[in-house]
């Protein structure tokens, strides 16, 4: 009995080719391949960015970062969808389009992802000394004010006849 092969989908396919070229990471890929999964009237696909996270197991800033490497890539474009909810105009989940890049995949997009910076990374290393030193300061002057709690306390339990 011979099998069935599924057609091909050119656009997962370039998904992979721009995950193999380093241009996404593993959880940016699933969260493409998991958005391709949905269906949409004439090409458009509305899930949540919630929704996306839930099914590609990650969080919603992931989404985001991910939809806008894709949009760099040229592989997803969207547009904000609204609603009217009597006077005012709401804010839905956005209309993406899967767009299936003509040219070849390039090496270099690395994708945006946050990054912490050490301090001797920051350039202004000068500045972060100062802020260091004016903290200080501040938790010295602080260390001498009165223990508010403490006065507080005592206070309470002096007007309800407590010892201290």
């Amino acid at each position: 009995m011979p099998i069935a092969i599924p057609p091909a989908n050119p656009w997962r396919d370039r998904v992979w080719k721009e995950f193999r070229a380093a241009n996404l990471t593993r959880a940016y890929r699933d969260v493409l391949l998991t958005l391709a999964t949905f269906r949409g009237a004439g090409g458009l696909i509305c899930p949540a960015h919630a929704t996306l996270a839930e099914r590609a197991g990650c969080s919603v800033s992931t989404v985001r970062r991910a939809l806008t490497q894709a949009c760099r890539l040229n592989l997803v474009s969207w547009t904000e969808r609204r609603i009217r909810a009597g006077w005012r105009w709401l804010r839905t989940s956005n209309a993406y389009r899967l767009v299936l890049p003509g040219g070849p995949v390039q090496r270099g997009m690395r994708p945006a992802w946050p990054r912490r910076r050490t301090t001797a990374q920051c350039e202004g290393e000068g500045e972060n000394l100062k802020k260091e030193g004016a903290l200080r300061e501040m938790l010295r002057v602080a260390a001498e004010l009165p223990d508010l709690l403490a006065l507080r306390r005592a206070a309470m339990a002096a007007r309800l006849g407590q010892p201290a």
